[in-house]
């Protein structure tokens, strides 16, 4: 190994020498291509069918569950308020005895 100064030839003794530490062979990754969406859109859309056909009918029983739960509620107090009207028509009227 050449002086970096004078250029005169360097040895290093042999006892001071060290023996390079063996390396692992580095693996080179391979690069996985990117998914394309064009040629797999019609696969992902035929595996995500069941999801959104499951989503969409709950949305749809959310629905008319929003909906019918009032309007049953709304109807049965109607009706339980015109029964007591009209069982209590008889004693108003006097008609009972």
């Amino acid at each position: 190994m050449p002086c970096a100064y004078c250029g005169a030839n360097l040895t290093i003794p042999k006892k001071l020498q060290k023996t390079a530490k063996p390396a692992a062979a580095k693996k080179t990754s391979t690069v996985k291509p990117l998914p394309s969406l064009e040629k797999d859109a019609p696969d992902l859309l035929r595996k995500a069918q069941p999801v959104v056909v499951k989503a969409w009918n709950t949305y749809v029983y959310w629905t008319w569950f929003r909906r019918l739960l009032p309007g049953c509620l709304i109807v049965l107090l109607i009706g339980l308020f015109a029964c007591l009207a009209l069982g209590a028509l008889p004693i108003v009227f006097g008609l009972l005895g």
